[in-house]
């Protein structure tokens, strides 16, 4: 009985089943590395075409580039292209001019006892225009403003002020409205967007 229970006597008794998955397992390898081989051939094709479209594209590329004309400077520019380029300059920069942004600034620091009458924008200096950045020159604005009191309005002036978008103020008229305690206020000043 003790004999029996010793099974280092007849180790492995069944040598197909462990040959049989041994074999089976030789066997996935052998096809998976083929199958790998196989796939990296094709890795490699791909790779050779598409370096031969990237050196097809970079000649296309450097033949393009040939044929751009070199940037003009403004003092090779005829006086007439320049006046042409000031004058497409200012229409670019009034026609992307940030009117909701001027407008959100003006409502959000406009006192509750003031009201915006009358506002014109222009352009301050046309030399400080910036053609590659279009919307961001210094504009002139001048108001007409109406509030209860004069406090009322040099607080908004003073909040205007305090945004740091608007500088150089320049009050023009101020005169009290007919028939009312009201004050008429006139200002220019510079809006920088």
């Amino acid at each position: 009985m003790v004999g029996g229970l010793n099974l280092a006597t007849h180790p492995f008794t069944n040598r197909r089943l462990v040959n049989s998955g041994l074999s089976a397992l030789v066997l996935l390898c052998v096809g998976l590395t083929v199958h790998l081989a196989g796939e990296l051939r094709l890795a490699r094709v791909r790779q050779e075409a598409m370096a031969t479209r990237l050196r097809v594209q970079e000649q296309q590329i450097a033949r393009l580039r040939r044929r751009i004309p070199p940037p003009v400077t403004p003092d090779q520019l005829s006086s007439e292209e320049r006046e042409l380029l000031e004058a497409a300059a200012v229409l670019i920069e009034r026609r992307v001019f940030p009117w909701s942004k001027l407008l959100g600034d003006l409502e959000s620091n406009l006192g509750k006892d003031v009201r915006l009458v009358h506002i014109n924008v222009a352009l301050e200096d046309v030399s400080q225009i910036d053609p590659l950045r279009p919307g961001t020159a210094p504009m002139e604005v001048s108001m007409q403003l109406i509030g209860r009191r004069l406090d009322d309005v040099l607080e908004t002036i003073k909040a205007l002020r305090a945004t740091g978008r608007f500088s150089h103020f320049r009050p023009r008229k101020q005169r009290p409205v007919e028939g009312t305690q009201e004050v008429e206020y006139e200002i220019e000043m510079t809006y920088r967007p």
